[in-house]
């Protein structure tokens, strides 16, 4: 897993509690893969972050379990982060 303080792409929210970070891709193939790759994540781990979406754009919203951003929350973050590098790792 990533470090936690290496998140610096994803915004902070108070109220809720949560973060979130927005994905761009260039065609809908890709917007839909990270999708399904992150339909996975959530499978692995549990956790289910709420998504907006269209053809080239994917917001990810981590809220908070507790009053404030725990390791799962970071982790979870941290691992969607991953799925990304690992593509562009692999292209």
């Amino acid at each position: 897993m990533a470090d936690i303080h290496s998140l610096n792409q994803w915004d902070t929210h108070k109220l809720p509690v949560g973060m979130s970070r927005r994905y761009e891709f260039r065609s809908y193939e890709e917007t839909r893969q990270f999708l399904d790759d992150l339909a996975h994540l959530s499978g692995r781990t549990g956790y289910y972050p709420s998504l907006n979406f269209n053809r080239t754009q994917v917001t990810v919203r981590i809220e908070a379990e507790a009053k404030e951003l725990g390791m799962m929350e970071y982790g979870f973050a941290a691992e969607t982060d991953a799925i990304l590098s690992h593509k562009a790792l692999a292209a």
